[in-house]
């Protein structure tokens, strides 16, 4: 008897467990499209520009170029829009593609009112010009790979998520401006473009980050990333100052997802 009752005890308990448990079920888009728009400051080195004279810095502590601070550089920032294809593969795995437009400008200037670019050199004489700044812009498509990760699987108005990804960068066109203090100098663009070389055709990049989720993804929802650490390479081109070495930049985007296929059932248990 003891047995028996202790029997339908433990039935009576499994019976209520499964009867507390309920399964859930909602629905997200399989396909979605996102509309990103970002900005990513690059810090490293510069590329050397061995025509670039090295003078004493009119600023006696700034000493932190390869230009003995005669030449500050200014950081490069790229910016950026594009557009990002997400498939959601599983509850919390969705994979994005797509393709990416890159704008970036590198400048070089004087601390003072020139600096002095080296045009011929001869065993007697050395031919310099003085140059105020030099200025280029670069433009690129990219084509980025991402795997998103959602610790959690519940479809919440905000979601955390982390990024993992790489990225294919080709350039499409590159232009310069050089301001000569005279500008009667201005014979000698051509001369000094040779010499400064072109930017890279192609560079790659890896990168981890986090990303927050804003809205149901049933509707129009957005997206703020932060990619840190990017994780360059290809810059193996020295001899032109677009190009950096050692880099390490932080990407920062935002973008506006909309779904654009039939919904993915999905479900999840709880306990009551």
């Amino acid at each position: 008897m003891k047995k028996f009752m202790l029997i339908s005890s433990l039935l009576f308990l499994l019976i209520n467990h499964i009867q507390a448990q309920k399964e859930i079920t909602y629905s997200i888009p399989q396909w979605r499209l996102g509309v990103e728009a970002g900005v990513q400051p690059l810090y490293g080195s510069i590329a050397y520009q061995p025509n670039i004279r090295n003078n004493q810095s009119y600023y006696p502590d700034n000493d932190n170029d390869y230009y003995g601070g005669y030449v500050p550089w200014k950081d490069l920032t790229s910016f950026s829009f594009g557009l990002k294809p997400e498939f959601q593969i599983k509850k919390r795995l969705a994979l994005t593609t797509g393709i990416r437009f890159n704008f970036y400008n590198a400048t070089i200037e004087s601390d003072r009112n020139f600096f002095l670019w080296k045009l011929k050199e001869t065993e007697t004489s050395v031919d310099y010009v003085r140059i105020k700044y030099i200025s280029r812009d670069c433009y690129s498509l990219e084509i980025p790979l991402e795997v998103r990760l959602f610790p959690r699987e519940k479809d919440y108005v905000v979601r955390h998520y982390f990024i993992f990804g790489t990225a294919f960068n080709f350039l499409v066109a590159s232009t310069t401006e050089i301001e000569f203090q005279n500008p009667k100098m201005e014979k000698y663009t051509s001369n000094v473009l040779n010499e400064m070389g072109q930017p890279n055709i192609f560079k790659g990049s890896v990168y981890a980050g986090f990303g927050l989720k804003f809205g149901k993804m049933n509707y129009p929802f957005g997206n703020i990333e932060i990619h840190f650490p990017v994780f360059t390479y290809g810059n193996g081109k020295k001899d032109s100052f677009t190009n950096t070495v050692n880099i390490v930049g932080l990407r920062i985007l935002t973008t506006l997802n909309i779904s654009v296929s039939k919904t993915h059932k999905l479900s999840y248990t709880v306990i009551d």
